[in-house]
């Protein structure tokens, strides 16, 4: 047992003790069974035809795994993919392009060029906690969320061109017309 975060405790084995490895079976002796082995029918690949409009015919170089990938993508909700533009950030397509390869070109196109800073959940809640002087983790999360957001419209707006405002003609120059005090000049 262990403690983890939040003063809770967690179940992670016993310390210092590597846990038990099984022994891979013997498989030596497959395939010396009674009589001649029976050969297996040969499968000729079969290259998928390309629908018109389809990925096939739209990327012919693709692998066959980048296609299936490319269709699983054009199955996730609008959501989903937003989130997944937003986590994949430059770093992150790279560490998984070095685990999946044949992936990378598609995360690329999808993900940002923006890197992101990643923060546990445990630490924007303490931190909006102390800022907003809330007990609640959940309603210190969403105030948080909400007054970020706020704050980058508020940035968003301001970075915008103000609009021209029409100047009022000019009023008949007199003494009265632009008066700065009570004097007569």
């Amino acid at each position: 047992m262990a403690i983890g975060p939040g003063n809770k405790v967690t179940t992670t084995g016993m310390m210092d003790v590597r846990p038990e490895t099984p022994q891979a079976p013997n498989l030596s002796a497959l395939g010396k069974g009674k009589g001649q082995p029976q050969p297996s029918p040969q499968k000729v690949p079969v290259k998928p035809t390309a629908e018109p409009g389809s990925l096939r015919e739209q990327f012919p170089d693709a692998s066959e795994t980048e296609i299936e990938l490319a269709e699983r993508y054009k199955t996730l909700t609008d959501e989903d993919k937003t989130t997944l533009e937003q986590i994949l950030s430059p770093s992150v397509v790279t560490a998984l392009g070095k685990m999946l390869p044949e992936f990378k070109p598609v995360m690329e196109q999808i993900g940002s060029q923006e890197p992101n800073i990643i923060l546990p959940v445990s630490t924007v809640a303490t931190y909006a906690k102390l800022s907003y002087g809330l007990d609640n983790d959940e309603e210190a999360i969403q105030t948080f969320i909400t007054d970020v957001g706020s704050k980058m419209q508020q940035v968003a707006q301001s970075e915008q061109p103000m609009e021209q405002q029409p100047v009022p003609p000019s009023q008949p120059q007199g003494i009265m017309a632009s008066p700065q005090n009570m004097e007569q000049v």
